[in-house]
């Protein structure tokens, strides 16, 4: 079946320069090498410190009512006047095992308190409880539940994703998800640790939790989404309490925040993928859709993936799937996605986190966001 369907597809290649992105540059931001991770087991205590700025507008009578509030959660607070130098932030130091965080912000005449992305009233008691609790846990960041770049600092995320760009060079198809993960090169500085969620689903699948598909020459990013996919799995950098980093597993279904599977383009498409989008003469008759996957891909010196989370639970059986195409001029960027739609399925175009194009395969879901 392959033989006909190579035989019967001429490819001719025209190339066109039209940069449909611009000033746009691969998702390359520049290494930074000014954080090091904490050693996430070393113990570490907190210790809160609350300056409140008064002006002279009556703020200050509320004084004794805030400074009686806060004393039973542990916390040491000043109340004053500003400078002009002075400004509502919060920061923090660490000296040895002991971090000290301090909350700078104001107090204003109707007896509010308001600090950066936080304002509170008398009466918010619980809800500053919890305040002054994240910041004991998580230092002056705060929780990384949903923040940008999953609560990390620009450095931070930087020097992360820096390291996880080395490509996946050892063979790991059909290896047991928790072995292939020790044969990519991801750092040792970012430990990846399989969330209980995600050791009960691989346990789950038993003999199936295995890796599906080819990830050699991605990023160790990209490939370990990857694979992590096909179990239904995926990763997210987790910033410890103790201002560690580690790359944490957890079940797609638990946690939505994960490591995308891949990135927009951010090259011209003909430069990204010459043969995927050039023109070429196509004419097919109830070819297999998996068969058709494999050719395109030999042809185009693309791969093309599957996403076997969302097709399985779709509930969408490939190796039943014929699909055809009315002779036409065209590209197999376009053919693919014609062919794939009445499927139920959609074409889309990524890259990995260094600029390698690849097809993915997923489901036609409703709001889902698709590259041209």
């Amino acid at each position: 079946m392959i033989r006909k369907l190579c035989l019967a597809v001429a490819v001719m290649l025209t190339p066109i320069c039209s940069d449909i992105w611009g000033q746009s540059r691969p998702l390359q931001p520049k290494r930074s090498d000014t954080i090091e991770p904490v050693d996430s087991s070393k113990p570490r205590s907190t210790i809160i410190e609350v300056r409140l700025f008064a002006n002279t507008d009556g703020g200050g009578l509320h004084s004794q009512q805030w400074s009686k509030l806060l004393e039973p959660m542990d916390v040491s607070i000043q109340i004053q006047r500003p400078t002009v130098n002075d400004k509502p932030e919060v920061r923090e130091r660490i000296v040895g095992t002991i971090r000290y965080v301090t909350a700078i912000g104001t107090l204003d005449r109707s007896g509010r308190i308001s600090f950066p992305g936080h304002t509170f009233e008398l009466s918010d008691g619980t809800k500053l409880r919890e305040w002054i609790d994240e910041l004991k846990t998580y230092g002056a960041q705060g929780t990384p539940n949903g923040q940008p770049n999953w609560g990390l600092s620009k450095d931070q995320f930087n020097l992360l994703y820096s390291s996880l760009l080395k490509p996946a060079e050892a063979e790991t198809i059909d290896l047991p998800i928790t072995e292939a993960v020790t044969k990519l090169p991801l750092p040792t500085k970012f430990p990846i640790k399989f969330s209980q969620a995600a050791t009960a689903q691989l346990r789950l699948l038993g003999s199936k939790a295995t890796v599906r598909q080819d990830v050699h020459g991605f990023t160790a990013a990209t490939a370990l989404a990857i694979m992590l996919n096909d179990c239904n799995l995926g990763f997210r950098p987790n910033r410890t309490p103790a201002d560690g980093l580690e790359l944490l597993v957890e079940p797609q279904e638990l946690h939505k925040d994960l490591w995308p599977v891949g990135w927009p383009l951010q090259k011209q498409r003909l430069k990204a993928a010459p043969k995927l989008f050039a023109m070429t003469p196509i004419e097919l008759d109830q070819v297999p859709l998996t068969d058709l996957l494999s050719t395109v891909a030999e042809l185009t010196e693309i791969p093309v993936l599957l996403d076997y989370y969302e097709i399985e639970k779709a509930k969408i059986d490939l190796s039943k799937i014929d699909v055809s195409f009315k002779r036409a001029s065209t590209s197999w960027s376009v053919a693919l996605k014609t062919m794939v739609i009445p499927k139920k399925l959609s074409r889309e175009i990524w890259q990995d986190e260094v600029g390698r194009t690849f097809v993915w395969i997923t489901t036609n879901r409703p709001g889902r966001a698709v590259p041209e």
